[in-house]
């Protein structure tokens, strides 16, 4: 099934553009209306700035969205198995469907659904949620665009008290449209589950991509993100958690795009004693801009927020990166903590990394530290005198630069993959 289609003009920087608004025939007629005010009200908005970077430059707003709804498959595709890695616990999501799950009984309580299931069960609580979301409008264009596009919707809720060991993998994949999508994770009060998401796509579609989490009181969540879109798409991808009292979250997250990407993770530690670590991968080549936004706020009093860092950046790519822990007044013993580290492997790249700390409270403990540069010489000496080639002592050094992430992924099918991927990025 598609969707009706309405045109509008929406104005960028004085000048006039058409632009395709599609209305999905299964919502409401309330949502139908937040549609309407939210997409007429765009072309006031400003993108969020990003240094010297011309956000308007990429028509982030020049949305191609279809509404498609699918039913399960039996048996996936040639092209979709072509971008799994490890079919066991997995669920493949594409163009706003749940097209395939092979999940374990360890993963029985937990509930994952789509916006078209939800409509289809008549679950209220799913449709509640997601007719909710149109209310809270950002102040981020790139997010609001989302809200009024959005052509694909997925729930995922860990109830209370379940502790499971093994990985949910979830791959996104868009096909048939520009994809609009929105995840919500809810882990509920003393939870625990690992998530490995992976980003991709079958044509050259555009990605507006958000998703967010609650980790509730006592709860932990391992949350490993790899995006791997091609070089006709450009993405926005935001990743907000906010994590409460005695709550554990930890981001592990590997840019691995091969098109500009405009990227942030937001974390907002709002109980007390919350914990979180955002650990970043970012490979930029090709002539491809990559602008990264890190920032942790610190809401409550006893919370702990890291940022790790680690870039690459080759060809005549650029890489900005924007790391920012902020402790507000009041948020006594909470400590805020921030590195980056890129190697640079080409004379044409650039890089930007600012690390910023934003501290309103004087009981407290904070660092940071960035460093930009090129491949250790003594590093590589040490290897070479052992017998390594050049090239095969360079990809053995940036291997292990790249563990903060590696060490995250539990699959050694998944692992194996996203070393492949970086030692053929390193080979091109």
């Amino acid at each position: 099934r598609m969707c009706n289609k309405k045109t509008t003009g929406i104005k960028n920087g004085g000048k006039e553009m058409d632009v395709e608004i599609m209305r999905n025939v299964y919502d409401s007629q309330e949502i139908i209306n937040y549609r309407k005010q939210l997409s007429a009200s765009l072309s006031n908005m400003k993108y969020p700035k990003m240094g010297k970077i011309d956000i308007d430059s990429f028509h982030f707003q020049d949305v191609n969205v279809k509404y498609i709804k699918e039913n399960k498959a039996t048996e996936l595709s040639k092209a979709i198995k072509s971008k799994i890695d490890d079919d066991n616990n997995i669920i493949v999501f594409k163009d706003g469907n749940i097209i395939y799950n092979n999940l374990s009984e360890a993963f029985k309580k937990v509930k994952v659904t789509s916006y078209f299931t939800a409509l289809k069960q008549n679950d209220l609580q799913v449709l509640e949620i997601f007719k909710a979301r149109f209310k809270n409008h950002s102040d981020n264009k790139l997010i609001n665009i989302n809200q009024a596009f959005i052509n694909s919707f997925l729930y995922i809720e860990v109830p209370k008290n379940l502790f499971i060991t093994e990985e949910l993998k979830l791959y996104i994949i868009g096909e048939k449209s520009d994809l609009i999508h929105y995840t919500l994770i809810n882990c509920q009060e003393n939870s625990e589950l690992t998530i490995v998401e992976k980003l991709d796509n079958l044509t050259n579609i555009n990605f507006n991509y958000v998703s967010e989490v609650n980790v509730y009181h006592n709860a932990k969540l391992n949350y490993v993100g790899i995006d791997r879109l091609n070089n006709h798409s450009q993405a926005f991808i935001h990743r907000a958690g906010y994590v409460y009292d005695d709550a554990t979250l930890i981001y592990a997250l590997g840019q691995l795009n091969d098109c500009h990407t405009i990227s942030d993770n937001i974390i907002s530690l709002i109980g007390k004693n919350a914990y979180c670590e955002s650990r970043n991968v970012l490979f930029t080549d090709k002539e491809n801009t990559h602008a990264i936004t890190i920032n942790v706020e610190h809401l409550a009093p006893f919370t702990v927020g890291r940022i790790i860092n680690h870039g690459i950046v080759k060809d005549k790519g650029y890489l900005y990166v924007d790391g920012i822990g902020k402790i507000h007044q009041g948020m006594k013993s909470s400590n805020s903590q921030q590195n980056s580290r890129i190697i640079i492997l080409s004379d044409d790249a650039k890089v930007t990394a600012n690390p910023y700390l934003l501290i309103d409270e004087f009981d407290v403990m904070a660092g940071h530290g960035a460093g930009i540069g090129k491949v250790s010489e003594e590093q590589l000496y040490y290897l070479m005198s052992r017998g390594l080639a050049k090239k095969d002592a360079e990809k053995l050094i940036i291997i292990g630069f790249l563990y903060p992430i590696i060490e995250m992924i539990s699959s050694d099918k998944l692992r194996n993959s996203f070393i492949k991927t970086i030692e053929d990025k390193l080979s091109i």
